[in-house]
């Protein structure tokens, strides 16, 4: 299945040309996290049903990453100097990118689920203190 972005897309993010080595792996990695968004969002998106402009927001985001930091580091130590990155959630999707993924599904929230059991209705009304409450009686 197609990638729900572009390479040409994913460079212009980065302000960057990509190398045909660099192309390839942005290429893969595209179809990796397009792969990702489907199971977590909709498998519909980019066939037949449109890919909303979140989800390819999502997408490019998490791509770039990946292409930034290929290896996945998440700190980095120089002498006294240290840098710690946030590390990512579930396949690399931040939660908050994960909850995108869900509101542009429509799985987010809560749902509710019709149940249904078995009536029995009798054949005489039955009200309390012996008042019809049809009539008004109180």
């Amino acid at each position: 299945m197609a990638a729900l972005a572009t390479v040409d897309e994913l460079e212009a993010r980065m302000m960057v040309t990509f190398s045909a080595e660099e192309q390839v792996a942005a290429s893969a990695a595209l179809d990796d996290i397009s792969a990702l968004a489907r199971h977590y969002g909709l498998p519909t998106w980019g066939n037949p049903a449109p890919v909303p402009e979140a989800v390819k927001a999502v997408v490019l985001a998490v791509a770039e990453r990946r292409m930034r930091n290929p290896e996945g580091y998440v700190s980095e130590m120089a002498g006294e100097y240290q840098y710690r990155m946030p590390e990512s959630g579930a396949a690399g999707f931040r939660e908050d990118e994960l909850n995108v993924l869900r509101q542009a599904s429509g799985r987010a929230g809560l749902v509710s689920v019709p149940v249904q059991r078995p009536v029995k209705v009798a054949h005489h009304r039955y009200y309390p203190f012996g008042k019809d409450y049809r009539r008004g009686d109180f």
